[in-house]
């Protein structure tokens, strides 16, 4: 009976923590925490038979089934993986944004510093028209639904507004 009170107190400590998941920055920390707290949780004191058999197993699973504790943990850690999916989708959404990024301003101004060196161009006129060149290409590439794209993407956002 006491180990059916501890789970269902710790299963409403998960359910409230679950329920402010999303208050304040830093998801991504708070879910890492939660799923801690549910590793802990689980491995401590989630027991679902004790014993194969006799009436200290049957007092808990009685106690179990009458507060719903299966059906609410496996809510908790159904909900728990969701939060870990969006997660992970943000920071891989973030790293492509990121990347991108690189590439677009990368890419005009490797290009740009290439073609200094091929014509064998010297002088600082040459290295200003390579620059001014190579960030009127990455402006232009911004403009694009590709480099709108990578920048909401940076911010976390999605282009459609759906979040």
């Amino acid at each position: 009976m006491l180990l059916g009170t501890i789970q269902r107190d710790h299963i409403d400590e998960l359910t409230d923590g679950l329920s402010g998941v999303f208050e304040g920055p830093k998801l991504a920390r708070r879910v890492s925490a939660l799923e801690r707290h549910i590793a802990t949780f689980r491995s401590t004191y989630w027991r679902q038979h004790l014993t194969a058999h006799g009436p200290a197993n049957e007092l808990l699973l009685t106690f179990q089934a009458q507060h719903r504790l299966s059906v609410r943990f496996d809510e908790i850690l159904a909900e728990a993986a969701d939060y870990a999916r969006l997660v992970q989708t943000q920071e891989s959404q973030q790293i492509a944004g990121a990347l991108g990024v690189l590439t677009i301003l990368g890419l005009p101004l490797g290009t740009a510093l290439s073609i200094l060196q091929v014509l064998d161009a010297k002088g600082v006129t040459a290295l200003a028209v390579a620059l001014v060149g190579a960030l009127a290409a990455t402006a232009l590439v911004l403009t694009t639904r590709y480099g709108r794209l990578v920048l909401s993407s940076l911010r976390g956002r999605s282009t459609r507004g759906d979040r």
